[in-house]
């Protein structure tokens, strides 16, 4: 299908709803074109959405006026556009692929941030959501669940923030990733350096909260895979963070990472939260994604987290290539039944990059809404709540990553990083800071460089920019 707008700078969003019925749909030529005009005039703007298949002759012509009488903010006049036109892009889809979508003409990450900015402006975000966006009832209450499980975790201050960590090797990498990670047998050779940078650039970060009067909320060391240092090299990172005295989460991640020691290490340190992941419970589907662990490795790793303190989340996917409706069922039920803080299903996206994705894996999997059904229900029977969640492009289906928890147990970090509500000061290649804004309800950012040799070649050059950056607030 040819995609033509006369809008470049909303072009790109608007074509993600033609790709949310097929990703395909706008890599080759068949015939068909979808024309979207958009004409400013006095106090409107109209838009004019022509289809044709075969012949140039408009089989579906449909035109729609935005009035802008009351509106001067030419950023609410871009959103209000864009957002009408979306929608009129997503009934013509409908109509040609004969289908809906569960969340409608809504394409962006983060729906639950949209779905309380309408609530607070006064409008039922229930029904703005079910009516005018065209999302199904089942994912308009998810959200709406989320959204209540947030209550009294989000803070609004400009004080607020909260520090990242970024520690981008693995041991392995999974054929779905698309992270910024290597294989740490392939860098050995950068890890001195690296670590000896990223302490510095720690160091700074706790010494520029404290001086510039910001509120630490939260510390996240993800990757990555953070325990694939060795104990020396992982013992000077935690060294660094010792003490933040607030929630303190490492991403173990990898079970073939996770040692007595390093958990002895991340207690001493005051780590509270860690991370386990099987992503399935299928050995045959571990092997083929790349790990090097198996499910009773994971068992094994899970039981001695268990030995201290630490909430534990454990994160599946839903959607992995060979897996069975059946296949999945069994790992929602076996994580599950274990009763961790937070378990967080993930549905396959396949972004550029990964391995999946390079091998020409297609996950326009039919069923994975099966899947994720299945392990929404299954949390609930076993007492969790839905608590984030955000959506990604070349997601199966279409669909969502959730978050859920035990009551009371909410991961401060994951609801301000999603609902993008505190500001973020990010350590390591590849991080990016986020300066928040309260009173325009935005961010601005500040990226550390994603390679590992551009990274140390900045040096104390990215402690400054961090320094210019961040301002003071108290």
């Amino acid at each position: 299908m040819k995609f033509v707008c006369n809008k470049e700078n909303i072009a790109a969003d608007i074509a993600e709803v033609i790709r949310a019925f097929n990703p395909h749909a706008l890599e080759g030529e068949d015939g068909k074109e979808a024309r979207l005009t958009f004409t400013r005039e006095e106090k409107a703007v109209k838009i004019l959405l022509e289809y044709s298949e075969l012949e140039n002759i408009p089989k579906y012509t449909f035109e729609k006026r935005v009035n802008l009488e009351h509106l001067t903010d030419e950023n609410e006049v871009k959103r209000i556009v864009k957002r009408t036109a979306k929608v009129m892009v997503y009934d013509l889809m409908a109509r040609v692929y004969n289908t809906a979508l569960p969340y409608g003409s809504l394409t962006g990450v983060r729906p639950t941030k949209l779905f309380r900015d309408t609530r607070n402006s006064g409008a039922g975000a229930l029904e703005y959501f079910t009516g005018d966006l065209r999302v199904s009832k089942d994912k308009a209450l998810l959200i709406q669940s989320v959204c209540a499980a947030q209550e009294g975790y989000i803070d609004i201050s400009r004080k607020n923030i909260d520090l990242f960590v970024n520690i981008p090797f693995c041991t392995t990498r999974c054929s779905y990733c698309s992270f910024i990670s290597a294989e740490i047998g392939r860098v050995k050779k950068f890890i001195p350096g690296y670590v000896d940078l990223l302490v510095k650039e720690i160091e700074d970060a706790r010494a520029l909260i404290a001086e510039r009067g910001y509120k630490l909320r939260a510390v996240y060391v993800g990757g990555g895979t953070p325990t694939s240092l060795d104990d020396s090299d992982f013992l000077r990172v935690m060294e660094a963070l010792k003490g933040v005295g607030v929630e303190f989460t490492v991403e173990a991640g990898r079970p073939d990472t996770i040692t007595f020691d390093k958990l002895k290490i991340m207690d001493d340190m005051g780590v509270t939260r860690v991370s386990v992941n099987p992503q399935s419970l299928n050995d045959k589907t571990i092997a083929l994604i790349g790990r090097r662990h198996t499910a009773a490795d994971f068992f094994a790793a899970y039981d001695l987290a268990r030995k201290f303190s630490f909430d534990v989340n454990c994160d599946l996917i839903a959607g992995l290539p060979g897996e069975s409706e059946e296949d999945f069922a069994v790992t929602a039920d076996g994580i599950c039944a274990l009763r961790s803080e937070n378990v967080t299903v993930h549905t396959l996206a396949l972004k550029k990059g990964s391995g999946l994705k390079l091998a020409g894996y297609d996950n326009t999997y039919s069923h994975v809404d099966v899947m994720t059904d299945y392990a929404r229900k299954k949390a609930a029977e076993c007492g969790y709540i839905p608590y984030y969640m955000y959506r990604q492009k070349y997601m199966s289906g279409n669909l969502e990553n959730v978050g859920y928890c035990l009551p009371g147990k909410q991961c401060i970090y994951n609801i301000d990083i999603m609902e993008e509500c505190a500001s973020i000061i990010a350590c390591g290649a590849g991080g990016i800071s986020k300066l928040y804004i309260p009173e325009e309800n935005r961010l601005e950012r500040l990226a550390d460089p994603k390679g590992i040799d551009v990274y140390l070649q900045r040096g104390q050059s990215l402690i400054s920019a961090k320094r210019e950056f961040f301002p003071q607030v108290n």
